[in-house]
């Protein structure tokens, strides 16, 4: 790792290597927020949210009594929040019925009645209450990330929280897709209630209900290849993402900003301010321009606010703990020098955990080999 590949690499898992030993306490924990942000938007309101927005606005790490006192917190809020999530999610998965989803035949007039459209609504229902169910989890599986916010920080919490936010974002990605499956469903078994209602073989409108069941919940088949192509994915933008917030946090690991105090004028200090208040990073454009008539001439810190560092192709992606904002605010902590002699992070992927084998047993030649 070189300070070009830093600056524009995308292997957060190699950019950590760097910094691992070197970032303070308040560093892990506003990159473990950064982390905790992405749960946002199915957060409830109320005492999730506020953790987070606890956590990324503190100048230093809480002190032990706050944060445990935070957890109980986080603790009697999770069943509320589970709930709540689960009621907004049952209003939208409502029309395919998810409490009817235990039911296993029709009700008829006569026994040798047959409905060829209830496959589809019989799935249609199941997909609603799995929706339902799903979403719970999620919002479970996100609360048990945010409460880790309030272990001490570290870099132990922040490898804690980052698998529980992945874990929270499929299930919730999960959630979704049963509920469009369930209205779909829904949608189609009208359609054929209404085909089917003068067919003279009910049977055979029965067995194209089945089929179109299959269809939807098969979906388009994966392969093994497909598979690893996707898993070989998503550990490609867990990294980038990874990097993402190590850049932002940190800025440049291999040399130190330059900043003057010229440079923070009533102008720049109240844009700065005002950007970490309300996270307004739109204005960040505004804060380059406010700098330049600082006749600030850094041009790290200029591209920064500008969005166009040489080399990234990616977007910027600006949260609190930015390193330019703490800058300006007084507030940014230096990368102490590496540590002599040091050894680098053993780095763990997805796919090691498919060829771990175990330990070596001592009768056990064909793996000395």
């Amino acid at each position: 790792m070189n300070e070009t590949t830093w600056l524009t690499g995308s292997d957060g898992e190699a950019m950590l290597e760097v910094v691992s030993d070197r970032l303070s306490p308040r560093q892990w924990l506003l990159a473990s927020a950064a982390y905790a942000r992405r749960l946002w938007d199915f957060l409830p309101d109320g005492a999730l949210r506020q953790a987070v927005d606890v956590c990324e606005r503190a100048t230093e790490p809480l002190p032990a009594a706050q944060r445990a006192e935070w957890q109980k917190k986080l603790d009697a809020a999770v069943p509320g929040a589970v709930e709540a999530a689960q009621l907004a999610q049952r209003e939208i998965v409502k029309p395919a019925d998810p409490d009817a989803a235990g039911q296993d035949a029709p009700v008829l007039a006569r026994p040798t009645q047959i409905a060829p459209s209830f496959p589809l609504f019989q799935a249609a229902s199941r997909h609603a209450a799995n929706a339902v169910e799903w979403i719970g989890e999620a919002v479970g599986e996100a609360a048990q990330a945010v409460r880790v916010l309030f272990d001490e920080p570290s870099a132990e919490t922040f490898e804690t929280i980052r698998p529980l936010v992945e874990q929270a974002l499929a299930t919730r990605t999960r959630a979704n897709g049963a509920a469009n499956n369930a209205l779909r469903l829904k949608s189609e078994g009208d359609e054929h209630a209404d085909r089917s209602a003068g067919a003279k073989n009910k049977r055979i409108a029965e067995s194209e209900a089945i089929e179109m069941v299959r269809k939807v919940e098969e979906g388009k088949a994966r392969s093994e290849d497909d598979q690893f192509d996707a898993d070989l994915k998503r550990e490609k933008r867990e990294r980038k993402q990874l990097a993402r917030v190590l850049r932002e946090i940190v800025g440049n690991a291999f040399t130190p900003p330059r900043f003057e105090q010229a440079w923070r004028t009533a102008a720049v200090v109240a844009l700065a301010k005002g950007i970490f208040e309300e996270r307004a990073f739109d204005r960040m454009m505004s804060l380059a321009d406010a700098l330049l008539d600082a006749d600030c001439d850094e041009e790290a810190v200029l591209r920064h606010c500008r969005g166009t560092e040489l080399g990234v192709k990616d977007q910027a992606q600006h949260f609190r703990g930015c390193w330019v904002i703490e800058l300006i605010l007084g507030r940014y902590e230096p990368l102490p020098p590496p540590k002599p002699g040091k050894k680098p992070r053993p780095r763990r992927t997805a796919f090691d955990d498919i060829f771990d084998f175990g330990p070596l047993r001592d009768d056990d030649d064909t793996r000395r080999a």
